[in-house]
């Protein structure tokens, strides 16, 4: 009796580490996918934020050539020869080469910035099997709460834009089309009106926190890129 309850609870104990075993591989091999998402994550995310490095990078310096625009009209406002500033070719340039001045000045530059990737990964779940908290803080800082004060940085600006526009199509409707020259008078008059004056001075104020803005969130992709390398150098 006594060895059948010896033989039997030897095979509960055979069983029992049987069963432990396969739960401890179980967990291994899931423990193991897990870390080989991440990696393909993080190299997904890392491809992202270079891309969105160099949008920025961009972006920041067409913003500069609309404030060189706005400056210039603020610095030497009632001063201004029409063909002087004709002369200048100041503004935006369009694909033929050409400027814009009066787009540079009136209109907003937008940042969109890509994220289609995060947005894949964080919808399926794959950016919440990061296990590194601080790696995860980074990542949320900057696709989400940094891209958010961007957009609605923008979105503000953008409805400066169209009270802008308005006032233009009202007032100076001449100037609606991008061709300036030959509109000596037109400009004269554009030049001189104070509201004017009072728009392109709001919008150099927004594309200048704007640009500073991109700039700090240059400097947090930057970051998060080297924590990205960091934690691939050491899996």
């Amino acid at each position: 009796m006594k060895n059948i309850l010896a033989r039997g609870g030897i095979e509960f104990i055979a069983v029992l580490l049987g069963i432990s075993g396969s739960l401890w591989v179980d967990d291994y091999r899931t423990e193991l996918a897990n870390q080989e998402k991440t990696i393909y994550t993080l190299e997904s995310l890392k491809k992202e934020l270079e891309s969105a490095y160099d949008y920025g990078q961009d972006v920041v310096q067409d913003i500069l050539e609309d404030v060189k625009a706005h400056k210039y009209i603020i610095d030497n406002w009632g001063n201004i020869n029409p063909d002087t500033l004709i002369s200048l070719k100041l503004g935006r340039k369009g694909i033929t080469g050409k400027t814009d001045l009066i787009l540079a000045l009136k209109a907003y530059r937008g940042f969109h910035p890509p994220r289609a990737i995060f947005n894949s990964l964080n919808n399926d779940g794959s950016i919440g099997l990061i296990d590194d908290l601080d790696l995860k803080t980074k990542i949320n800082d900057v696709f989400q709460i940094r891209s958010k004060y961007l957009e609605e940085a923008s979105e503000n600006q953008r409805y400066v834009y169209r009270r802008f526009n308005e006032y233009i199509i009202v007032n100076h409707p001449e100037l609606q089309n991008k061709i300036i020259e030959g509109k000596q008078k037109e400009l004269a008059a554009f030049l001189t009106d104070k509201p004017v004056y009072g728009f392109i001075l709001e919008q150099k104020n927004f594309n200048e926190f704007i640009s500073q803005v991109i700039k700090w969130n240059l400097e947090a992709i930057d970051d998060l890129i080297d924590a990205i390398d960091t934690y691939l150098e050491k899996t």
